[in-house]
């Protein structure tokens, strides 16, 4: 299995993975920056991307989930997990660009390129042991529209399949999902 670390960061990356990141460190495999396309791979090349922590730093993330599903293979799998944008750790870090929610990732299945493995909305403990989490995760729409602010979450975490079609475009800005 193929597997690419998207923006690794300058202390570990995925293990048995290729590191891709901006900045050079001792790990990191290739350094490219994420927003400049395309990317150094070739087409359908990868059975797994990982983006822990990157998706909310590249100033055009449709272009980068564009850029993910153009170097992974049909079937293949992305994680993207990124703050809450009802945590204060997505308003904290002053190179955030942008905040995500459940429905920014959910949108994405809509363009029948990505399909919804696997979700979670991740708590604190506290909120976990009241049923927060849980009533939360049930009801991902109603929790981020009337309870976001009251009960904030941490995380929101994805797993999608790639699904590519020979016949289809493969481009989510093409298929207006947004």
């Amino acid at each position: 299995m193929k597997i690419l670390d998207l923006g690794c960061g300058p202390h570990a990356k995925k293990n048995g993975s290729i590191g891709m990141d901006i900045r050079p460190a001792p790990h990191v495999d290739v350094v490219h920056d994420l927003n400049l396309f395309p990317y150094p791979f070739g087409d359908n090349e990868f059975d797994y991307v990982e983006m822990s922590h990157v998706i909310e730093h590249v100033q055009k993330p449709l272009n980068v989930i564009n850029e993910i599903i153009r170097i992974s293979k049909n079937g293949g799998t992305i994680r993207i997990i990124t703050p809450h944008y009802s945590s204060q750790l997505s308003y904290g870090d002053l190179e955030h660009f942008h905040h995500f929610g459940w429905i920014s990732f959910a949108r994405l299945e809509n363009s029948s390129l990505l399909k919804i493995k696997k979700q979670k909305i991740w708590f604190t403990d506290f909120y976990k042991v009241f049923g927060i989490s849980l009533l939360a995760n049930l009801f991902p729409r109603k929790w981020e529209k009337y309870l976001a602010f009251i009960f904030p979450a941490l995380y929101v975490e994805f797993f999608f399949e790639v699904i590519k079609n020979e016949n289809e475009n493969s481009s989510l800005i093409e298929k207006n999902i947004y």
